[in-house]
């Protein structure tokens, strides 16, 4: 009997050692997931830091790049290169510069908006040209060059002369000039 008390003492003292090792295998266990996972959960607020900072950097730089040339876009703007169509300001400059220099039967016709020939990347904006056709009578070949630098000079927005034909009607008749002009603009989304 004293064989089988002992062993009870002995069997009882081992079992609750292996419990509390057990016990402390599980929370050494738990403990270290844990501390990956704050070391993971560490990392990813690094991480999302870096990226803020990041944008935080890249926004100061923005903004200086838009304070050194809003100045340049307001211009444009204004000079109506930058917005929709301007097609009432257009007729009035021409208008105004070829009565200024004496013109006779001038006619135009503004055709529609259209995407510029090759396309130009330019995010969510687009370069569109909107062709004039021109015709009018003129004295003499110096005063269709006086139209054009008239025309340059009321800012009423940028255009290039895509051709121009000066004819000779008779001998004693003015020049007739034909031309087509394109007016430029760079606006927002596509061609209306």
């Amino acid at each position: 009997m004293k064989y089988v008390l002992l062993s009870r003492q002995v069997v009882l003292p081992c079992m609750l050692l292996a419990m509390v090792w057990l016990i402390a295998a599980g929370w050494l266990y738990q403990s270290l997931d844990m501390v990956d996972i704050a070391q993971m959960r560490q990392q990813q607020a690094q991480a999302k830091l870096a990226t803020v900072e990041q944008k935080i950097m890249q926004s100061a730089e923005n903004g200086q790049w838009i304070a050194s040339y809003i100045n340049d876009y307001h211009q444009l703007q204004r000079r109506g290169f930058i917005g929709g169509d301007q097609r009432l300001a257009w007729s009035q400059a021409l208008l105004l510069a070829s009565a200024r220099l004496g013109m006779r039967d001038v006619s135009f016709d503004i055709g529609p908006q259209q995407q510029h020939q090759p396309v130009l990347a330019g995010g969510t904006y687009r370069l569109l040209d909107t062709p004039v056709q021109f015709t009018a009578q003129i004295p003499h070949e110096g005063i269709f060059a006086q139209f054009l630098e008239a025309l340059r000079k009321q800012n009423e927005g940028i255009f290039t002369v895509r051709e121009c034909t000066l004819l000779y009607v008779k001998a004693t008749a003015p020049l007739q000039a034909r031309c087509i002009f394109e007016w430029h603009t760079w606006a927002a989304g596509s061609v209306s």
